[in-house]
């Protein structure tokens, strides 16, 4: 397309003929905002040389039409009689090209000038001034009207005019094309992007180049030093150099910036410079290894995900979160099935590490060889069926985050070496490597065992245990918060309508109180696994005393083994009494050898018929 900029109604007829005669289509402009709407059509410009300036910022190519010499004479042959001297009156920037031309083929008392060199005082009546038609409304002066005359552009000018923009259409496809390529590669990048040229001036800046440096805008065409005055643009533009890694303070958010020249034939033509916030760039570290390495690297629970109103609870619930507001380690004690991996994630998505990744790894469901490679990776070769390229330890997955230690009393003593290692220099060097990795990572162990009794038999190291022990949370069984079953119940029964596609509405009380009759030496995770069980069985929308027969036998069972056990804690005792008596007939010594007081003695005597 070859758009026609602000030409009169006559001048655009002229041009329609020829261009259609080219075989190519024209389109009227009378502004830039015009312009701008259509900017994403391949386009030539043609427009008077008196308006090339305000199209100066598009990135299309213009052929500005200039009243040449040959004009000048044909309007002289035509329609004026012989002047006394003849003033041409033009923009500045065409005064070179005419005034060479000029030289070459004189016209005879032709003087060119612009409107501010013109001696106006010095005119008389004989003297002739022209214009271009284009310049109608800004040359004419009351002082000055009388005496000029409008030249427009021959028929040869207006053809050589659109041959030349013919000739650039071809290469303003292209241009557009690759234009909007480069545009849209820019503002698909998440990094702020600033381009100039040779002399500094903008050429590309993203949205994301604003936000990052706090500009509500930048127009292309500007100065960069009208944006940042102290700009290292221009140090690259002189040394040709790139400048990589540099750090700079932009609104107390500190920014990482790349700088890197535009080089045609070894010619520095202009620079470009990427940047983006130094958090932000963490947070993409965090998500790639996150993908690298997707195993148990989510933490999904939270604190208030956490079912129940016990003193105990709520208590442990307290102190966990107060452990996320610190960085140090902690150690989670309980019963198996207590829930020591949810506080662990519980602790972690409260803590500053929440965006990073959560790691866990069960100590005692790896022979120690193998632990050791999971813990700390290894390098390529280093045994046999070891992958190409080598592995990721979870030290190295965890990195800005937590990694969680399950079961950390049953972890062998030789990597428990390795681990008080790490926790000390916060590094750790992969299997078969030699080179050191610095890690961030914060530990949260857990364990059903007493530590303490493992160090006394040398099963569990005293400093390694000092070290993972600086804030400690032991959790509740489940017989000491009995209270909570219902609201347990409840929650794991919504959960099971969700995963099972049941819709269980209602739990009879009397099934509750059932619940709250056991011990439950397998904790939550065996009051799950009953419910599951229940729910899966029930045939209507509730559940109640007959889906709970097998838990009713199971119950039993343990009321028969609890008495069974009284039963022979009672002979036993009865024996031990009978065996001391013997021995000490005196009661009082008697009842001192047993431990106990006189006046019980003799309640037990009474007590088994002795």
């Amino acid at each position: 397309m070859i758009a026609l900029y602000k030409f009169s109604n006559r001048l655009e007829e002229k041009f329609k003929d020829v261009i259609c005669h080219l075989g190519e289509t024209p389109a009227y402009f009378y502004s830039k905002n015009a312009l701008l709407d259509q900017v994403m059509i391949p386009m030539v410009i043609i427009t008077p040389s008196s308006f090339v300036n305000e199209l100066a910022s598009l990135s299309v190519p213009v052929v500005p039409l200039s009243i040449s010499i040959s004009d000048i004479r044909s309007e002289l042959h035509k329609n004026i009689p012989q002047p006394n001297k003849i003033f041409f009156i033009t923009a500045e920037h065409d005064i070179p090209v005419l005034t060479f031309e000029n030289s070459m083929d004189p016209c005879e008392g032709l003087e060119i000038v612009s409107k501010k060199c013109l001696p106006v005082h010095a005119l008389n009546k004989d003297d002739v001034l022209l214009a271009p038609i284009w310049d109608k409304h800004s040359v004419a002066t009351p002082q000055i009207a009388r005496f000029i005359h409008y030249i427009e552009p021959t028929h040869s000018s207006i053809v050589n005019a659109v041959r030349q923009a013919c000739s650039l259409i071809p290469f303003t496809r292209d241009m557009v094309r690759e234009k909007y390529q480069v545009e849209a590669i820019v503002k698909s990048s998440h990094e702020g992007v600033i381009a100039v040229d040779r002399q500094g001036y903008i050429t590309i800046a993203n949205e994301n180049a604003k936000s990052i440096l706090g500009l509500p805008e930048i127009e292309v065409g500007s100065k960069i030093t009208n944006y940042i005055p102290q700009s290292d643009m221009l140090r690259v533009l002189e040394t040709g150099k790139a400048e990589l890694g540099d750090i700079a303070k932009i609104q107390n958010r500190q920014i990482v910036i790349n700088r890197y020249p535009v080089l045609i034939n070894h010619k520095v033509v202009g620079a470009v410079s990427n940047f983006k916030e130094l958090t932000h760039i963490q947070k993409m570290e965090m998500k790639l290894r996150k993908k690298l390495y997707n195993k148990g690297l989510g933490a999904k629970y939270r604190l208030q995900d956490i079912v129940g109103n016990s003193k105990e609870i709520v208590e442990s619930l307290q102190q966990a979160l107060l452990y996320a507001q610190t960085d140090a380690s902690v150690l989670i004690t309980g019963e198996s099935g207590t829930g020591k991996e949810l506080f662990a994630q519980g602790i972690h998505l409260e803590s500053s590490r929440a965006s990073g990744p959560f790691v866990a790894v069960n100590c005692a469901a790896f022979p120690e060889s193998l632990l050791e490679s999971e813990l700390f990776g290894y390098e390529e070769g280093s045994f046999t069926g070891a992958n190409k390229g080598g592995k990721q330890g979870l030290f190295e997955l965890a990195h800005g985050g937590t990694l969680f230690l399950d079961e950390i009393g049953e972890m062998p003593l030789r990597i428990q070496a390795l681990l008080l290692r790490v926790l000390q220099e916060k590094c750790i060097r992969r299997i078969g490597g030699e080179r050191i990795i610095p890690v961030d990572v914060r530990i949260i162990a857990a364990t059903n065992k007493h530590l303490e009794n493992a160090i006394s038999t040398n099963e569990f190291r005293a400093d390694l245990y000092y070290r993972i022990n600086v804030l400690t949370l032991e959790l509740p069984s489940l017989r000491r918060r009995l209270e909570d079953i219902p609201a347990l119940v409840r929650n794991m029964i919504n959960q099971f309508n969700h995963e099972q596609q049941r819709n269980i509405e209602y739990i009879e009380e009397d099934l509750l109180d059932l619940l709250k009759e056991y011990q439950w030496p397998g904790n939550i995770r065996e009051l799950r696994n009953v419910i599951e069980r229940m729910v899966l069985l029930a045939k209507g929308k509730s559940l109640c005393m007959k889906d709970a027969t097998f838990f009713s036998q199971k119950l039993t069972s343990a009321y028969q083994s609890n008495a069974a056990r009284a039963t022979n804690i009672k002979q036993n005792e009865k024996a031990l009494i009978m065996d001391t008596l013997k021995k000490t007939p005196n009661k009082t010594l008697a009842a001192r050898e047993l431990g106990i007081d006189r006046s019980t003695l003799w309640r037990k005597l009474k007590e088994y018929n002795l």
